[in-house]
């Protein structure tokens, strides 16, 4: 009778022990490790009517020769507000040059670049309204500009709208990127 007695006491306390107070999944601590991006983002802020794809051109050289570089092809909607269009450069590509190209189709309208905004690493630079224009300019034989606006109309020849490209001011546009990566 006491071995049943010492039994009990033994079972019943370890079903006591296995039912200790455990905390819920839902209300454990979440440990989050920042990770550092380190891929270059460029996002062009628009206004663009009608459905379409925008390129960016980049070099890492310093040149401005962008003929021999794919380019990263965005889509873009067609929207009467502001937009984002953002181009994501490859793994260990730091550009040291940069060109935008508006639009392929045929049909589309005018196009209003409202800025651009440029991230890596977490440092940012941002260049809104007629600032955008300090760093870059229009191809003048595909387009033309209206840095007060952000308006920019496609040069048409022959009856054909030409794909209005956005080339940087050199020096000052590598100046800014280069400082953007330090």
């Amino acid at each position: 009778m006491k071995a049943k007695f010492v039994l009990l006491i033994v079972l019943f306390s370890s079903i006591l022990i296995g039912c200790k107070d455990e905390k819920s999944v839902d209300n454990l601590e979440v440990v989050k490790h920042e990770v550092a991006d380190d891929l270059f983002r460029v996002t062009l802020k628009v206004i663009v009517k009608k459905q379409d794809d925008f390129a960016l051109f980049y070099t890492e050289d310093g040149s401005v020769n962008f003929f021999d570089v794919k380019p990263i092809w965005q889509g873009v909607k067609s929207s009467d507000v502001e937009q984002d269009v953002t181009f994501v450069l490859p793994q260990d590509v730091y550009p040291s040059q940069l060109r935008f190209d508006l639009g392929l189709k045929e049909y589309q309208e005018d196009i209003v670049i409202k800025g651009v905004k440029m991230t890596y690493k977490g440092n940012v630079f941002e260049a809104y309204g007629t600032e955008f224009f300090t760093y870059f300019r229009a191809d003048e034989n595909q387009c033309k500009i209206d840095p007060s606006s952000g308006l920019v109309t496609a040069n048409v020849e022959n009856g054909k709208r030409k794909v209005p490209s956005i080339y940087p001011h050199q020096a000052i546009l590598g100046q800014k990127l280069e400082n953007l990566g330090m």
